[in-house]
């Protein structure tokens, strides 16, 4: 059976894999069924709504043919092209009367005009006037020139002709509209006397468009009877090359092309109504099914799976667990050319033969077994309760005295063999460690705590034991010959294996002492004055006038400062090592401050000081503190006068730039000036004069008549003109300004220019 494993595990692996396959094919089927219904329904539920619009919009158009037939049949309009010019004045106001009330019962169409050719006169239900001014200043069409408006609007026989969305620009504002045009009498092409012309909003259309679900994920297209696009929800104004034939020939209908939803019908009027969808908007529902169902697929194919590994391996569970205990063990794979059977005896006999080589391989690991625990036991992670000779002695550990004290050792990293990490700084370390061993012998081991820290823990006589000559032969040795500086902590003696961590913790106090005591001195415990004040010198007056000097760039005056509080509060020499840290911590927190003030990045700060908080924390001694405090304050008072130069540049061309920009304006003085830019009329006024050596005043009339000469002789432009173009509201006060500067009137100054000019051209 055992040889027919494999086969076995085949057999059910296909078996579940048919399994697997019948629930897959139905979903499939069921999908694409329901992906196809899903479409229909959607384009059913489109076309319908487009036929909506399409109603609506055929009313609509309906009002524009009684609008036609109105005007067409006005007793007061119908005369405007019998009666003679002599009589037509009053005929006029009574046309444009006319056409105003007209025009009250019109909703759809949002203004019209009737232009009559042969006066080539406009009139609205507002006004009289000709065509020019009309098209030119009051309802201007960008996108038409007037040669076309004459030729194609205004000249041809219309009825009912409809331009695409044209932009309209009455006054200030700005709009789309679709032109229709009719000319006038209805039905005669010979005798054409006047043409109706009517605006409608494109908003008419598109708040209809707005009704259809998905208007605003695909594009919506309006035709009219000459196959024209009058209106598109796209921008574009074009139909797609490869639908518009099909689309055109089809009265209404719907289908799918490529990944778009296609729906289309035809209005009374001829005018045709697309809609295009993609796709994925349309499926978006049976997507979210889709993913449903292959993830429960998943999962269902995940069970299947696992209830077919339980049943093939139920018999074999006693074997089983034999094997994977046996791999678990040997962390190893089984070979794929061997059974249960065969594997479990090769396991066998391999361990027998490994055990030889274990124990040889534990025997090499004890050191580092030995380090662990004595790294533990100096941090009281370790249970000192459970400890006895015999499990001390498997890590080859014997202390000959009950008394206890531990040496901390900190290699100073500001030396010249120290590197940034690595593990070229733990062979120092491990160097440190070797030499450390040999001095202490049997007295004690070393253990490595940190990257730079070593510690050894001595067993000591009952009546101490004094370190003075070892603790000089470490320093001399390490500092004179391989020029390492290192700072040694001390605690006190104190009885008992399980007083080992008290010791390392008031070794680590001892050695917190070196900022004031120095980066390479030798505490003690016992001698530590812990009677220093538990509080430091910092007052709030004294940080705002050190932050208000940074700021003003005065380097000297806030180093002075900086030295000052220094000797306040370390030079009696009476403060804690923790509020000695606490103050150079409080300063930093000032500088930061004054850089996020400042907005000072990276870029503005010196390589050695792209991160301050983590430059000054390296120091190592009060000196070497403050003088890392010293070198950022110098850093950002050089930046805080660097700026200043550059910002007095950027803001005297930002003057000038915007008096040039501005100089038509007859507004622009130093008072609005002064308002642009934030500031007062006296500081502005100072600071042009101070930067560019003249007033700012004279420096705008000087603009303003530079720009008025150009005009002068480049253009045909009246004086009041050139006056107002260059911001004068008069030309009194402009020729008084011309004459004063230039010596001559501006009429002058013209023909002086032109004669140049003529000379030069001739």
């Amino acid at each position: 059976m055992l040889r027919n494993r494999k086969s076995v595990f085949l057999t059910l692996w296909l078996s579940y894999i048919v399994i697997l396959i019948i629930p897959v094919s139905f979903s499939a089927v069921l999908y694409t069924r329901m992906e196809t219904r899903m479409i229909e329904n959607a384009s059913r539920s489109n076309l319908a709504m487009l036929e909506q619009v399409r109603q609506v919009a055929d009313n609509r158009l309906m009002d524009i043919d009684q609008l036609i037939v109105q005007v067409a049949t006005h007793p007061k309009l119908q005369t405007m092209w019998t009666i003679e010019e002599s009589g037509k004045y009053v005929q006029y106001q009574e046309a444009v009367q006319a056409l105003k009330n007209i025009r009250s019962g019109t909703g759809f169409v949002d203004d019209f005009f009737i232009h009559l050719r042969e006066q080539d006169v406009i009139l609205t239900p507002s006004m009289k006037t000709d065509t020019n001014l009309y098209f030119n200043n009051l309802y201007v069409f960008p996108g038409l020139s007037m040669s076309r408006i004459r030729s194609e609007l205004l000249g041809d026989y219309h009825f009912k002709t409809f331009w695409p969305v044209q932009q309209l620009k009455v006054d200030a504002s700005t709009e789309n509209v679709i032109l229709c045009a009719v000319s006038l009498p209805l039905g005669d092409e010979q005798h054409i006397w006047g043409t109706l012309v009517m605006m409608i909003e494109d908003r008419q259309f598109f708040d209809l468009l707005k009704q259809i679900e998905w208007a605003n994920s695909g594009s919506m297209f309006i035709l009219d009877e000459n196959d024209r696009v009058i209106l598109s929800t796209s921008g574009s104004g074009q139909l797609p090359e490869e639908f518009r034939d099909e689309w055109l020939r089809a009265g209404n209908g719907y289908k799918k092309d490529n990944a778009d939803l296609i729906s289309f019908t035809t209005g009374k009027s001829g005018w045709k109504y697309i809609s295009l969808v993609p796709e994925k908007v349309v499926l978006a529902r049976v997507n979210d099914i889709k993913v449903w169902a292959l993830v429960l697929l998943g999962l269902a194919v995940g069970a299947g799976t696992l209830a077919a590994y339980w049943m093939a391996y139920r018999s074999y569970s006693p074997i089983k667990d034999m094997m994977y205990a046996l791999m678990k063990g040997k962390n190893a794979e089984r070979p794929a050319q061997l059974n249960e059977y065969e594997f479990i005896k090769t396991s066998i006999a391999q361990t027998l033969a490994d055990s030889e080589e274990a124990k040889e391989q534990l025997n090499a690991y004890i050191p580092v077994v030995r380090a662990h625990f004595l790294s533990r036991l100096l941090k009281g992670q370790a249970e000192t309760a459970a400890l006895t000779k015999e499990s001390l002695a498997f890590m080859g550990i014997r202390f000959p005295h009950e008394e206890f004290r531990v040496m901390l050792v900190e290699l100073d990293e500001s030396g010249e063999f120290l590197r940034e990490g690595g593990e070229w700084d733990w062979a120092l370390v491990r160097f440190l460690f070797n030499v450390s061993s040999e001095f202490i012998g049997e007295s004690g081991y070393a253990a490595e705590m940190e990257l730079n820290r070593l510690a050894l823990l001595l067993s000591v006589p009952e009546s101490g034991e004094n370190l003075g000559e070892l603790v000089d032969s470490l320093k001399r040795v390490v500092e004179e010959r391989f020029h390492m500086k290192i700072a040694i902590g001390i605690s006190s003696v104190r009885s008992g294996l399980r007083e080992a961590s008290r010791c390392y913790t008031e070794a680590v106090n001892a050695l917190d002492y070196r900022i004031i005591h120095g980066a390479d001195s030798v505490i003690y415990y016992e001698q530590i004055d812990r009677s220093g004040r538990s509080y430091y010198d910092y007052p709030m007056e004294i940080e705002s006038q050190l932050i208000n000097y940074m700021k003003s760039g005065a380097c000297d005056d806030a180093l002075r400062l900086l030295d000052e509080l220094y000797e306040t509060n370390m030079g009696s020499g009476v403060i804690t090592p923790e509020m000695g840290k606490a103050l150079f911590f409080d300063l930093l927190s000032t500088m930061l401050k004054v850089i996020h003030a400042l907005k000072l990045g990276e870029e503005q700060l010196p390589a050695a000081i792209k991160d301050p908080a983590k430059f000054v924390a390296a120091g190592k001694s009060a000196e070497d503190m403050l003088g890392r405090l010293k070198s950022l304050c110098r850093a950002v008072c050089d930046s805080v006068l660097e700026a200043r130069t550059d910002q007095k540049d950027r803001l005297s061309e930002s003057l000038k730039q915007y008096i040039v920009d501005n100089c038509a304006h007859n507004g622009l003085s130093l008072t609005s000036i002064a308002d642009h830019f934030g500031m007062t009329p006296q500081y502005i006024s100072g600071f042009f004069k101070k930067q560019n050596g003249v007033n700012l005043t004279d420096y705008m009339t000087e603009i303003r008549i530079r720009q008025a000469k150009l005009l002068l002789a480049e253009s045909e432009l009246s004086v009041l003109q050139v006056a107002r173009q260059v911001g004068y509201a008069t030309d009194i006060g402009f020729i008084r300004v011309f004459k004063k500067l230039e010596g001559i009137t501006p009429g002058k100054y013209r023909e002086t220019a032109q004669r140049a000019g003529s000379t030069k051209n001739g």
